[in-house]
């Protein structure tokens, strides 16, 4: 069995990476593997994470930094770009040392967005896993540059089974990539008996969720006492938009619920889930909705057609047709009863199908069989990597580097006007 270290980008449990990512080390730590975490400090959110990882058995190592992803990425971070350089390296030093301390055979980096894991496995010769789980479009369009970087530094990439997996293969040609589905262990319990039917969404009010939309075509459903239930904690300015439609239109019956626990405790069984998102990869809410037999009506981005194709159950509407989006909501709510007995027909097919021995098995195989090493290009520049000193030193040596850099730029100034050019 093998000592496996696993970046996280977040280490919270607040998002479909981190929850899918978890049942996976779970079921690994239970047959033998010894699991290791390395996540950033400092989210508010990170105690649950702890608790998790301690019960299960894992060692998680929190590291602090001014910014946890690549540079321009849209996580946010702290201090200008040469201060993030300083404070990464600080980051791959302490990985190549937790690296060594505990004998890590392999790294996998749960995110596209983080290269720290990439570059301290080069550094310590191990090898290293690729997990990606974005679409390089939108928010994360950025790191379609990366992709050279990620398949040199990489021995295998696996991307979300679907669509994803589909452009990143377009996107690397040298490997195959592999595929694997992000996993949601749902509680199996039922959900509360329902008096009226209602509209839910469930995920954080963002822009990317797009629950605007949804509010816009729920201000035209004239109906008694309906309500649309929204699910989730909030974007501030999002939020406020929100709010201004609902004020200046007088929508009544929209409920922000906020973040809870389990957010399946507040829906019923009398409910019709509507998810509106402009860009999911795969969709765990979705999923998550079809194995409590409610019925869904989700936007045709590719994540939910991923799911949509294989599951083949739902509704799906042309992102931002709010005629189309109604036509669906009330299809399903005037024939109710029949919806839902499909639905919880479809459910039993889908929990055999969705487990995680299916979700990841391509993955659970290689680590079986063991991940073979190439070594990387990245690897001659470990000094540079792993330097450990402290920040006046290397505060010092930036400066020296800019003053070395105008020296250099004044010279070709001269040689220009000496020429005339």
């Amino acid at each position: 069995m093998s000592n496996i270290l696993f970046i996280s980008p977040t280490g919270t449990l607040d998002n479909g990476a981190e929850i899918s990512i978890l049942n996976l080390m779970r079921t690994l730590k239970n047959v033998g593997h010894e699991i290791y975490v390395v996540a950033p400090q400092g989210y508010s959110k990170s105690m649950e994470y702890k608790k998790e990882l301690s019960q299960s058995g894992i060692k998680l190592y929190l590291i602090s930094a001014l910014k946890w992803w690549w540079h321009d990425a849209p996580m946010g971070g702290f201090g200008s770009v040469n201060q993030q350089s300083i404070s990464i390296q600080k980051v791959n030093y302490k990985i190549v040392d937790l690296i060594k301390k505990n004998k890590i055979d392999l790294v996998i980096t749960n995110t596209v967005n983080m290269p720290q894991g990439a570059v301290a496995a080069a550094i310590s010769q191990i090898p290293h896993v690729w997990l990606i789980h974005e679409f390089p479009e939108g928010e994360f369009s950025y790191y379609a540059s990366k992709i050279p970087f990620i398949e040199q530094n990489s021995d295998e990439i696996f991307a979300v089974q679907g669509e994803l997996n589909k452009k990143i293969q377009t996107l690397i040609s040298s490997k195959k990539i592999g595929q694997f589905i992000p996993y949601s262990n749902v509680k199996s319990s039922e959900l509360k008996k329902g008096q009226n039917t209602r509209i839910v969404s469930i995920g954080r009010i963002t822009k990317r969720k797009n629950q605007l939309e949804l509010i816009k075509a729920f201000s035209k459903i004239d109906r008694n006492n309906m309500e649309l239930v929204l699910i989730g904690g909030w974007d501030e300015p999002y939020k406020q938009e929100c709010d201004f439609f609902i004020k200046k239109n007088h929508v009544r019956n929209v409920v922000f619920v906020g973040n809870v626990s389990d957010p399946w405790e507040c829906v019923s069984d009398k409910d019709i889930c509507v998810l509106p998102s402009t860009m999911e990869t795969f969709g765990l809410v979705y999923i998550e909705a079809l194995l409590k037999g409610v019925p869904v009506i989700v936007s045709d981005n590719l994540g939910f057609k991923s799911v949509y194709n294989m599951y083949e159950t739902g509704k799906m509407y042309s992102l931002g047709n709010e005629k189309e989006l109604l036509a669906n909501i009330f299809s399903y709510m005037d024939r109710f009863d029949e919806v839902k007995k499909i639905f919880i027909s479809r459910s039993d097919y889908i929990s055999k199908k969705y487990t995680l021995e299916n979700s990841y098995c391509e993955l659970i195989e290689l680590l079986n069989l063991g991940v073979g090493y190439k070594e990387k290009d990245i690897l001659a520049l470990n000094t540079l990597l792993t330097i450990e000193c402290n920040e006046t030193k290397v505060s010092k040596l930036i400066e020296n580097i800019k003053f070395l850099e105008i020296k250099v730029w004044n010279k070709v100034k001269k040689l220009i006007n000496k020429r005339n050019i």
